[in-house]
């Protein structure tokens, strides 16, 4: 997640679970399981995360200290996340944006920037669950659905998938906040992440994110993902305030081919 003032926050990239996985027995799984369970989801999900692709809407806001929107630009992308690197290790992701339709402030206001809230969930990558302790709450029961709710904090001097950027220089985000995660899949379906250590020495009043996950299916494929529905992104300083909100929607598919053409005026047949 990145901000800048042009506020840039970066967050880790797309996450998402793949159906098929084999179910664990709700009553029976304890908070080891569902940590072992999500990461085993986020990682496969980051193996296949090359071949979707989809459109990004951006809404951004600024508003005035009595909370009367100052600024608001609507954007759309297309949208698609690259990825080096597989397994445990460090999750290398590169967030790409084309843009379809690209708003520009009239008022030269100073806007928020956020990049990668998709991928909110690296949290619970295998390389990143080192860095957080876990807590299992309540259970949360939603539309016919029960949910673990897995309290996590950041911590401190640890790798975080999520940096501050302002003024050229990047600050790493500790965070805490929760996740509800379907305990006979491990898929989490929503996580929300607020600061756990201030940032007032850098004009960060309060940082606050949600992101939302659905399901998303490919008939003619035979494939279902689970993949960002939307990111909501809520920054205040002393004097401003801002808030993003990313859709995600029309997820398609991909490949990447390529092809080698040789020129063959430049190809001369041997002497015999």
């Amino acid at each position: 997640m990145k901000f800048t003032r042009n506020l840039m926050l970066v967050a880790g990239l797309l996450w998402g679970g793949i159906s098929g996985s084999v179910p664990l027995r709700a009553q029976n799984t304890n908070l080891d399981d569902l940590l072992n369970r999500a990461g085993l989801s986020v990682t496969r999900f980051l193996d296949n995360l090359g071949s979707v692709s989809c459109n990004e809407v951006v809404l951004q806001e600024k508003f005035t200290q009595k909370g009367k929107t100052e600024e608001r630009l609507q954007s759309t992308f297309d949208y698609l996340v690259l990825q080096q690197g597989q397994g445990a290790n460090e999750p290398q992701l590169y967030e790409a944006r084309q843009p379809i339709k690209e708003a520009h402030s009239r008022k030269n206001a100073s806007l928020l920037v956020s990049n990668g809230f998709a991928t909110a969930l690296l949290i619970f990558h295998p390389y990143y669950q080192p860095s957080f302790t876990f807590d299992r709450r309540g259970d949360v029961h939603d539309l016919g659905k029960t949910y673990a709710q897995i309290h996590f904090q950041h911590v401190k001097g640890r790798p975080t998938p999520a940096a501050l950027q302002l003024r050229g220089r990047d600050y790493p985000l500790s965070l805490a906040g929760t996740a509800l995660i379907d305990p006979a899949t491990g898929i989490i379906e929503r996580i929300s992440t607020d600061l756990e250590i201030s940032m007032e020495d850098l004009g960060v009043k309060s940082f606050h994110s949600e992101v939302e996950y659905s399901q998303v299916g490919f008939p003619q494929q035979s494939k279902s993902f689970w993949l960002p529905a939307q990111a909501t992104v809520e920054v205040n300083t002393m004097k401003q305030h801002w808030r993003n909100v990313h859709r995600f929607t029309g997820y398609h598919l991909f490949s990447v081919s390529t092809s080698q053409h040789v020129d063959t005026d430049k190809i001369k047949p041997k002497d015999p």
